[in-house]
């Protein structure tokens, strides 16, 4: 019934919970998960950095964002307030540490067939296509990521996945 499971991850509490019931899934019909995550153009460098902390980043990455961080800063004092742009480079290096943890805790949970990917792009737009691609029988992700705020203003991406998918979708709370 649920042989192909995509799991959108962005680190968040709720993507967690959504990995151990699609996990569940994969185990009881023998599916294989496929895990995708969408770099984080929306989330602030400490919002970042309190990510990689709780995922026990790599020392240098978190010195990355610091001095990101910093020179954000630096920036602020001499010209005012202004957003800072993140490097892709750097999102990307987030990214796959979000996507190598996501796998662990699939496999810990006893899924055998796990796969993660790392796009950028619109998240809502990449999981539908993603699903598309892969004839997808669920989809399972977080009601909430790590965007609280500005995803009710602007609209959740669960909320547009679950309007406009072909499969069924999972909602995890």
């Amino acid at each position: 019934m649920f042989q192909t499971i995509i799991v959108p991850t962005d680190g968040s509490d709720h993507a967690n919970k959504a990995i151990d019931l699609a996990a569940e899934l994969a185990e009881k019909f023998n599916g294989r998960i496929v895990l995708l995550h969408v770099l984080l153009r929306h989330v602030s460098t400490a919002d970042l950095r309190s990510l990689c902390e709780g995922l026990k980043a790599p020392e240098n990455l978190l010195e990355k964002i610091a001095e990101l961080e910093e020179a954000f800063v630096n920036t602020a004092a001499a010209y005012g307030p202004m957003s800072i742009m993140v490097p892709t480079e750097l999102l990307e290096e987030v990214g796959y540490l979000i996507a190598d943890k996501a796998k662990q805790l699939a496999v810990a949970k006893g899924t055998g067939n796990v796969e993660a990917h790392v796009r950028d792009g619109a998240p809502a737009d990449l999981i539908l296509a993603a699903a598309e691609h892969e004839k997808a029988d669920v989809i399972v992700m977080g009601s909430r990521g790590l965007g609280h705020i500005k995803g009710m203003l602007m609209g959740s991406v669960s909320h547009k996945v679950n309007h406009l998918a072909e499969c069924t979708c999972i909602t995890v709370k």
